[in-house]
């Protein structure tokens, strides 16, 4: 292919040129309608009450979830006492610790909560006996 310099660069043909706004060579087409982008059909606005009940927990939920916790803290401490007698404990232990402890929060039951407490106690003890152990403490 030959490039040649002595040619002047044309414009498309029917472009109209609407003002000195635009760059040269470059025009809008004014001829043809602008279309709007289809918009979704909006719903009833929610009430703030279903809108805070969906983002709050409410005490039962967490009261449970909190329970459940420690019921699978309690596990996780009972597997790591076997593992270290027999010699084989898992080695994502440490970190099944680490995470059972740091999901922890406040029921609002003052026993529940101090029993809670003292297996998220337990289990960062636990935590810093495999550090020390592996060398990592």
């Amino acid at each position: 292919m030959k490039i040649e310099s002595g040619r002047s660069v044309s414009s498309a043909g029917g472009a109209k040129r609407t003002g000195g706004a635009a760059a040269p060579g470059f025009s809008l087409d004014v001829d043809e309608p602008q279309r709007a982008a289809a918009t979704a059909p909006t719903s009833a606005i929610t009430p703030l009450d279903a809108l805070l009940a969906l983002q709050g927990d409410e005490p039962g939920q967490r009261r449970s979830r909190q329970a459940r916790r420690g019921q699978d803290a309690l596990d996780t401490l009972e597997k790591l006492a076997a593992g270290l007698l027999t010699g084989r404990a898992p080695a994502s232990i440490r970190a099944d610790l680490e995470t059972l402890r740091r999901a922890g929060e406040p029921t609002g039951e003052a026993g529940l909560d101090a029993v809670l407490q003292e297996i998220d106690v337990r289990l960062a003890v636990e935590a810093a006996k495999l550090d020390r152990m592996s060398g990592r403490a």
